[in-house]
């Protein structure tokens, strides 16, 4: 009968032990997923609004072009980039908002649950807050 709890002793340990490292890897998963999706958002917001300024800019200056008689076919490029900034600019700034409030979520939660050791006259212990 020793042998057998032993046994199922030493056999769940490692796993609880595979259990604890696993959820560690999934919140350092997370946070680099969040991160990522927020890099992502900066970088399409960022190009999404030079593509946007760039276009208006040209439009702008062929449209009001006095030597210029046909400024339609340049117009309607412009014009297209434009639009090619406002979608870059829609994908964009959900990613950078969601990324941004997942990652200050994620790094309240592990501010707010840490762990310290308590070493006293009594023994040795630990401490949770939350």
């Amino acid at each position: 009968m020793k042998t057998l709890t032993l046994f199922l002793l030493l056999a769940i340990f490692p796993v609880s032990l595979n259990a604890q490292s696993k959820g560690t890897m999934i919140f350092g998963t997370a946070q680099n997923k969040y991160l990522k999706m927020e890099r992502a958002g900066t970088v399409l917001t960022a190009i999404g609004g030079v593509a946007l300024f760039t276009g208006n800019f040209l439009y702008w200056k062929e449209y009001h072009d006095r030597n210029n008689e046909n400024p339609e076919t340049k117009t309607n490029t412009y014009g297209k980039i434009m639009i090619g900034g406002i979608g870059l600019m829609a994908v964009g700034i959900p990613l950078l908002a969601i990324g941004k409030t997942k990652l200050r979520h994620i790094e309240i939660e592990a501010r707010l649950v840490q762990f310290k050791g308590l070493a006293s006259a009594n023994g040795v212990g630990f401490k949770v807050r939350f």
